[in-house]
């Protein structure tokens, strides 16, 4: 007996207009039939890149802004590809933390390039949202972007997938080294750019009237420990036996950090322990840890100007939302990381430094504690090209609302905001003609349920579409799959320091 694959509905409003390719009812089997249906096709090597762009063929797309968007656009533009036409790239190294780049043929027409169109599209991660935000105010044609090109990309030595096909974007096939100045077409910013203008994020207070910005997809975000400190919750709220060696990885057992801790954290409220008493012992009893009256409270942030960083800034500090009244979080301070002492700070860049920030930094150090904040869709386990990647943290549970998908969408959890995907309307740097159509169909489609539906279980859990793509229909007359991915709840449209409130 056969069974037929759940129907996907997608009901976008006027600012969620689905691409041409995008029909009003999708089926998870149509869009997995969208992936392998094609005529294989070879990869593009940085050889064939070099040769499509000197004949003229190649069409270039530079983004930049909001690391956590990462592997959501990496993930899609693999859905888009020929099968086999898929590369990855990298800058430096294999961990991409800088900028990372796709090279593609189409395998569907977006905007008015048409199947076969070889495609290279780099994405700037370091700066994050405020890199999204400032060059494409200022026009800022000094910019850095990767640099994908027979001269400067080589292999990367990752055993490729079957056929070809790098089937895992979080590895790269080629590495690259160099970068060059180019305007930027297109920014994404965790936040809409006016938050990202006032100083606490590093902006300049700029008018941001130019810039076309529409809220692209609801990013989760989750508070991150090393398992250290995992399974010393673990022990505390009862969750393991006081002698496991090993952290519990089922949903049941996730331990929870309340929120009202975390916001003493992140604000230089608690010092750590000591003579204070107001660390991690406020949550470990000396039964779990005996010296947890000595122990480090170690945090990794980010940098000013990080849109994840301006995300908590707005959740954990009311800033710059309650003006004067704001709290100001805790920079970068305290000296290095630690076992035992008070309060240390270390800001990062990306996201793939706040992971090895947590799970190598603090987990290396022998009886270390550590905490910070990371986009939902980052895997702190996963398989990756054949093999086990363990990144060294977990997630835990914010006032015992687990980070979950179906949790924001209902409005139990609440650490998630609209990610906006924003261009110059006017200037040197406005996109124009096929580009702008391109733009478009990728803004329409990128947060589409089908999209984050087809993704790899490990990544589904880190985005939501907006509600308007399930607009006229009732929340428990949408199908499973369609409810799965669409939220219920947001905040008010470009306005972050809203409250959540439950839409459908």
């Amino acid at each position: 007996m056969s069974t037929s694959a759940p129907t996907v509905i997608v009901k976008p409003s006027a600012t969620h207009r689905p691409p041409r390719f995008l029909k009003t009812t999708l089926t998870l089997a149509a869009v997995a039939a969208a992936l392998f249906a094609a005529p294989a096709a070879r990869a593009l090597s940085p050889a064939e890149v070099s040769a499509e762009r000197a004949a003229g063929r190649l069409q270039e797309i530079r983004l930049s802004g909001a690391s956590s968007l990462r592997l959501l656009i990496g993930g899609h533009l693999q859905q888009l590809a020929q099968p086999g036409s898929f590369s990855v790239y990298f800058f430096n190294d294999a961990r991409g933390h800088q900028h990372r780049a796709y090279a593609l043929r189409l395998n569907t027409t977006m905007g008015d390039w048409g199947p076969g169109t070889p495609l290279l599209l780099s994405k700037r991660d370091l700066g994050d949202a405020q890199q999204g935000v400032a060059p494409l105010l200022t026009a800022d044609a000094n910019q850095q972007h990767l640099r994908v090109d027979a001269a400067g990309c080589r292999p990367s030595g990752l055993a490729p997938q079957p056929g070809g096909q790098q089937q895992d974007v979080r590895r790269p096939d080629y590495l690259c080294t160099t970068t060059q100045p180019a305007l930027a077409d297109a920014g994404f910013s965790d936040v809409e750019p006016s938050l990202m203008e006032a100083s606490i994020n590093y902006g300049a207070g700029r008018n941001t009237e130019n810039l076309e910005t529409h809220e692209l997809v609801q990013t989760l975000y989750g508070v991150a420990v090393n398992k250290r400190l995992y399974l010393a919750l673990q022990k505390a709220q009862g969750l393991v036996d006081t002698a496991a060696a090993e952290i519990d990885e089922t949903p049941e057992a996730m331990p929870s950090l309340p929120e009202g801790f975390m916001r003493g954290a992140l604000t230089a409220q608690l010092l750590g322990s000591l003579a204070q008493k107001k660390g991690w012992n406020l949550l470990i009893p000396p039964s779990v840890d005996a010296a947890i009256h000595s122990k480090k409270l170690n945090i990794c942030r980010y940098k000013a100007g990080n849109g994840t960083q301006a995300v908590s800034n707005v959740h954990f500090a009311s800033n710059p939302c309650n003006g004067t009244s704001a709290y100001i979080p805790s920079n970068q301070g305290g000296g290095a990381f630690g076992a035992t002492g008070m309060l240390s700070i270390r800001a990062v860049d990306s996201a793939g430094e706040l992971e090895s920030c947590l799970g190598e930094g603090v987990e290396g150090l022998e009886g270390a504690y550590g905490l910070g904040i990371l986009a939902r869709e980052n895997a702190p386990r996963s398989w990756v090209n054949g093999q086990w990647l363990d990144q060294g943290y977990r997630f835990v549970k914010l006032s015992q609302a687990a980070p979950r998908r179906q949790a924001a969408a209902e409005g139990e959890y609440p650490l998630f905001y609209a990610t906006t995907m924003l261009w110059a309307k006017t200037g040197a740097n406005a996109p124009t003609g096929a580009k702008l159509a391109f733009l478009r169909d990728l803004r329409a489609s990128l947060g589409a349920p089908a999209t984050l539906a087809a993704r790899h279980p490990e990544l589904q859990e880190g985005h939501l579409a907006h509600p308007s793509f399930s607009s006229g229909m009732a929340w428990e007359d949408l199908d499973p799959v369609t409810r799965s991915f669409v939220s219920a709840t947001a905040r008010g449209a470009l306005k972050s320091c809203t409250p959540l409130r439950r839409y459908k």
